[in-house]
């Protein structure tokens, strides 16, 4: 079975765009026939994989529904040898829904974020139209999946998805939570994060922080930040989780949370919001998750959430021990085993 992911526009090389290629890794690693197509913003940050073995990367131009005929242009050969196209976009989801021929012979929509915008991050018309677009092309496909309970909750108004978790190469565990470190950010800079918050309370605690990332939100955070607050820009994944410190997702809305599951499998304690897609597979404990997973705007209790990991070396060590273990679970292989389990193939293995 020949299986191409589709993943366009991508404006930085993170999330989607580094799960895609580990995919297409693993997979080939098991010598299955997985390739990747990856469209990404003139100028995207972070690191390349176009010479990793059956990934093709591709710089797309066009905005707006005109990026729908750009990747239909670029990728019609890869998807006419396909046997399954997967898509990790909207807009990807959009291209392949809109094919007349050559089409795949069978089309699987992975949606990995919400397909529109969230109230108040664009224009209410702009939000029906990406709406009506993601109804139309997840309509279409013959399949759709969900990285997260809570992203298939969000979804479930246009489609009905499969849960079929992403996942993250496990790093090596180099925490137990027995020292203490600086707050920690990693993610893209923009409104749905709720970095503001991770701001806030730096300032309120006075600990030390540090922002990994980047995003049209770069200088205004800038602005009211406290000098204690470093910003290291895009940072490679083992650099970000090698020293100690204490992990904080504040988003508005993560679908999954990579950056969640990375701190964890370090064995980084974390706080993160219950809009977080893995914050319940990660925290399972009942009285650690009322501790620490917590509503984005409710400042006095992350406050109170990071003075009480400061304050008991027990209580850190167990929420280590406790989200290190449940990380295991989310590795890139389990999500390959997943979605092979999903299109009916076996997950077969080298011997």
């Amino acid at each position: 079975m020949r299986v191409v992911i589709l993943a366009a526009p991508l404006s930085a090389r993170s999330g989607v765009y580094r799960s895609t290629v580990e995919l297409v890794e693993a997979a080939r690693g098991r010598g299955l026939d997985w390739h990747a197509q990856i469209g990404v913003r003139r100028g995207a940050a972070g690191a390349s994989a176009r010479d990793v073995t059956g990934v093709t990367e591709w710089v797309v131009d066009a905005h707006g529904f005109g990026v729908a005929n750009e990747i239909r242009r670029t990728s019609a050969a890869f998807i006419a040898e396909a046997d399954v196209v997967i898509t990790m976009v909207p807009q990807s989801d959009l291209a392949v829904a809109g094919l007349r021929r050559p089409r795949p012979g069978r089309h699987v929509a992975w949606v990995r974020g919400l397909p529109w915008a969230a109230p108040g991050e664009q224009s209410r018309s702009r939000r029906w139209q990406l709406r009506a677009a993601a109804h139309w092309s997840l309509s279409r496909a013959d399949a759709v999946w969900a990285t997260t309970p809570l992203l298939r909750d969000e979804i479930r108004s246009v489609a009905d998805a499969r849960i079929v978790p992403a996942g993250v190469p496990p790093l090596a565990r180099v925490h137990d939570g027995s020292t203490l470190g600086p707050l920690v950010f990693a993610g893209r800079l923009s409104a749905e994060k709720n970095a503001e918050l991770f701001v806030a309370l730096a300032r309120a605690t006075g600990h030390s922080a540090v922002v990994h990332g980047d995003g049209p939100l770069l200088e205004a955070l800038r602005a009211i930040a406290p000098t204690a607050l470093a910003w290291a820009g895009w940072s490679r994944a083992e650099d970000i989780w090698r020293a100690p410190g204490t992990f904080v997702c504040p988003s508005y809305r993560e679908a999954f949370g990579r950056s969640a599951v990375e701190a964890a499998s370090a064995g980084m304690p974390a706080v993160l919001s219950d809009r977080t897609g893995v914050a319940e597979q990660l925290i399972n404990d009942p009285d650690l998750a009322a501790r620490f997973i917590l509503p984005p705007t409710a400042l006095a209790r992350w406050i109170e959430a990071i003075r009480s990991l400061d304050a008991e070396p027990a209580l850190r060590r167990r929420l280590s021990d406790h989200i290190s273990d449940n990380a295991r679970h989310l590795s890139t292989g389990a999500s390959l085993d997943a979605a092979l389990s999903a299109l009916g193939t076996p997950t077969r293995r080298n011997t």
